[in-house]
């Protein structure tokens, strides 16, 4: 099955597309608010890559958030739209979960922990940036998430995090000095979502049409719609 991925949640826009989990292409390109402008033509740039055509694709697959709301939207709208007029399904899966997937297993069940990784490291706390001096944060274990994402100020969120777990995301990197302070944590830098983790992860999953797939964002938008009507008079 061939699945064309797009993460764009975080700083970071990716497209990947993979046969079942074998990694046909992939492309990446950090941003700040270029996501639209990056998206569509990297489509273009990793479909020419893998040597397939968007009518060979099966199924698209996205993150859905938690993560930028600008980001998150444009993913969502391109993804939506591809799958519209190819009459195709679609996978959404956690910003947070595709984050712990650089370190997690992504093709096991549950996102089981690699070998490597269990072999000297505890659980993985992904920590994305939510702006407004706040982050999304969930922890993964060796069966999968412990509960529901969350969000808060980065020293409220930091004392959720124990002795031995893995923190990585660039809500992590952007509060270093917090979570470098952990007792008993590693704190790994640069550690970016990836494509390619998130067509893995859809492996397995339902899909649904485009509209049904919704997204994560956990509290309010940063921007809201003021629109005042004033009557003639």
């Amino acid at each position: 099955m061939l699945t064309l991925a797009v993460t764009s949640s975080t700083g970071v826009v990716g497209v990947a597309i993979t046969r079942d989990r074998e990694v046909l292409s992939e492309c990446h390109v950090v941003t700040d608010r270029r996501h639209a402008e990056e998206l569509t033509p990297m489509i273009r740039e990793a479909l020419g890559f893998a040597g397939v055509g968007l009518d060979e694709i099966d199924r698209f697959a996205v993150d859905v958030g938690p993560g930028r709301f600008t980001g998150l939207r444009v993913g969502l709208a391109t993804v939506r739209t591809l799958a519209f007029a190819k009459h195709k399904p679609v996978v959404g899966v956690s910003s947070l979960e595709v984050l712990a997937a650089t370190v997690l297993d992504p093709s096991a069940k549950g996102s089981l922990l690699s070998p490597a990784a269990t072999k000297s490291e505890g659980c993985v706390v992904a920590v994305i940036d939510a702006r407004r001096s706040e982050v999304f944060q969930q922890r993964f274990g060796p069966d999968g998430p412990f509960g529901e994402p969350s969000f808060g100020s980065p020293q409220n969120m930091a004392r959720l995090v124990l002795p031995g777990d893995v923190i990585l995301g660039d809500g992590a990197d952007r509060y270093a000095e917090i979570y470098g302070a952990c007792d008993g944590a590693t704190h790994r830098i640069g550690i970016e979502p990836l494509a390619a983790n998130v067509a893995r992860l859809s492996v397995g999953r339902p899909a649904q049409e485009g509209p049904q797939v919704v997204p994560v964002y956990l509290r309010d938008p940063d921007v809201k719609v003021n629109i005042k009507t004033r009557h003639n008079t």
